[in-house]
């Protein structure tokens, strides 16, 4: 039986894009623009998504927030460095209907205090009672918990979106132990890993970003996940393909645990989960 969970959220289609681009500028300049943006609490989810489909490369909402207001709440983005940020923000409030653009703050930055910014920021995060996400590097606050170590790096599924979240908890009800199952869309690989820690057989994750398969890899390393129960596969995509140099595609090639293409019709899963625009 498959269960086929959709999501038509744009998040992991525009951070893979906006990662894969994000690798070829910072060859040239590490320079970033930070933008840290008060919007209406409300629309944060959708305002931060919509950011990553009109120019941002990363975004963030600042969940221990101390704004004045109680209705709002701050997003920290960044931008590449000759980026109209107005014109992004413009273009992205108004694809969620926002009347007018929110009140946001322009700073040069440089790569890698935003790597670091984002790694300080990155706490434990209980999911619900006995499932942790916990950044690599930091003390499980439930030893006794199921606990998911990662380090997302430019990959999809902290466990702080909705979107995940949803997913975590519904597989969690749908693993009783021997499955099969596949995350198409694996980002981080925090579900196919989540699926072997609640009991699953064999995890299938596919992608189309490298720097995905990549993160889903070391992460499946960080939970000590046996090579032989989590298959990575990287397929072709056409904006990706022309993204990647060929240094990159061969070095996925030579991982041992990736695959290089798609689901076939002979496959057989017990739960499937996609998520996708």
């Amino acid at each position: 039986m498959i269960n086929l969970v959709s999501s038509f959220s744009s998040v992991r289609s525009c951070t893979s894009l906006a990662a894969s681009h994000d690798t070829s500028a910072t060859t040239d300049s590490s320079a970033y623009l930070s933008v840290r943006i008060r919007c209406p609490k409300e629309v944060a989810d959708m305002f931060s998504e919509a950011l990553l489909c009109f120019g941002a490369s990363c975004t963030s909402i600042d969940e221990q927030d101390d704004c004045e207001s109680s209705h709002e709440i701050h997003i920290d983005s960044v931008f590449p460095q000759f980026q109209d940020v107005d014109v992004c923000l413009s273009q992205a409030a108004d694809s969620i209907g926002l009347k007018e653009i929110p009140a946001y703050e322009v700073k040069m930055g440089e790569q890698c205090d935003w790597i670091q910014k984002t790694q300080e920021s990155f706490h434990p995060l209980e999911v619900t009672e006995g499932l942790w996400i916990v950044p690599e590097g930091r003390s499980p606050p439930d030893v006794g918990a199921t606990n998911i170590i990662l380090n997302p790096g430019l990959a999809f599924g902290t466990g702080e979106h909705s979107t995940t979240k949803l997913c975590l908890l519904l597989l969690r009800g749908l693993i009783k132990g021997g499955e099969f199952f596949l995350d198409y869309g694996t980002g981080s690989g925090i579900l196919a890993i989540a699926a072997l820690k609640f009991g699953a057989s064999l995890s299938v994750g596919i992608d189309v970003d490298p720097q995905a398969i990549t993160s889903a890899s070391r992460n499946a390393a960080l939970n000590d996940i046996r090579p032989e129960t989590m298959e990575l596969r990287l397929v072709s995509n056409k904006t990706c393909t022309s993204l990647m140099n060929e240094g990159t595609n061969e070095a996925v090639k030579e991982q041992s645990t990736y695959g290089m293409g798609p689901v076939s019709e002979t496959e057989k899963y017990d739960v499937v989960i996609a998520i996708y625009f």
